[in-house]
């Protein structure tokens, strides 16, 4: 069982220590457990608890109301409010909910819902890729186990694979080569495996090469392959080298190649542009990119 300070869940629900505090004087509830030091602390359970309330209050139900609920009832609003799909600061607490309790089948509904009704890119721009943020988030400052951050990835992983090969057009002659993949160091893969399922569906000729691939291995890649581009994401950032320097090994193993660049690391740094190097700061430029492609290949 995981032990949550009060600052913990202050950082995964939103809801500061003090009105947890003045709640609980207050309204005679969410009374913490205590160690045998008299440490308090919340578990799994009272975690869960808490993100349903800051759900309901984030949606306009007054801690005073909802204090008088008992938990059916709270569960049985949280539900509601989890069918409307379009509501994203929901989703992504639902699915934070989901994760939390390693529940697959409802992380399962929940994302295909929001797929279902919102498209695949509306769903990971407004949904998927602000979670993946917040369970970043979460893992940093150690409030969740590293476990649940692997569930939550790999069902992400999986359903973009699934909705890819299910949507994918068979490429034209004049559809642009793209080789896919991520540095040293860079594990990953949601970013890139979204990218694939974008050339995909738009008819372009992907090369997916996936996570840690090193340095030297492009350049006989790039020889055998002939991609019009390469696409590649950089998140976590890297003891060894900054930002900069690991774009200029990439460059000096792709030759001419274009080279696309995506992910944290570029949305958070001002990069100077450079010849032959497009860099992308949200996936909507990304997504630009691909339209533009589609019209020069119209015509």
């Amino acid at each position: 069982m995981k032990k949550f300070s009060i600052s913990d869940i202050e950082n995964l629900t939103g809801i500061k220590a003090h009105t947890i505090r003045v709640w609980e004087q207050r309204y005679n509830f969410f009374a913490p457990k205590r160690t045998e030091t008299n440490i308090r602390y919340y578990d799994d359970a009272d975690l869960c608890m808490f993100l349903n309330i800051a759900t309901l209050n984030e949606n306009g139900y007054k801690i005073s109301k909802i204090s008088r609920m008992d938990l059916d009832e709270i569960n049985h609003l949280v539900k509601n409010l989890k069918e409307d799909h379009y509501n994203t600061n929901v989703q992504v607490q639902m699915l934070s909910n989901a994760m939390l309790k390693m529940d697959e089948a409802e992380f399962d509904e929940i994302l295909n819902g929001c797929i279902e009704d919102l498209g695949m890119e509306n769903a990971m721009a407004d949904i998927v890729f602000p979670f993946m943020r917040k369970v970043g988030f979460m893992w940093q400052v150690g409030t969740i186990n590293p476990a649940h951050e692997h569930f939550a990835t790999h069902k992400i992983e999986q359903k973009i694979i699934e909705v890819t090969y299910k949507n994918s057009k068979k490429p034209s002659i004049s559809a642009k080569r793209y080789l896919l993949f991520l540095p040293q160091n860079e594990h990953h893969e949601v970013g890139l495996l979204f990218a694939q399922y974008l050339l995909k569906v738009n008819g372009h000729q992907t090369l997916y090469l996936g996570q840690n691939l090193p340095y030297e291995g492009l350049e006989e890649v790039v020889n055998y392959y002939e991609p019009d581009y390469a696409f590649t994401v950089l998140t976590v950032s890297q003891a060894e080298y900054n930002t900069q320097s690991i774009i200029s090994k990439l460059r000096e193993n792709l030759g001419k190649t274009t080279l696309i660049i995506a992910g944290q690391q570029i949305a958070m740094n001002d990069l100077n542009e450079q010849e032959n190097i497009i860099f992308i700061k949200n996936i909507g430029e990304f997504t630009q990119i691909i339209e533009k492609l589609n019209m020069s290949i119209a015509s």
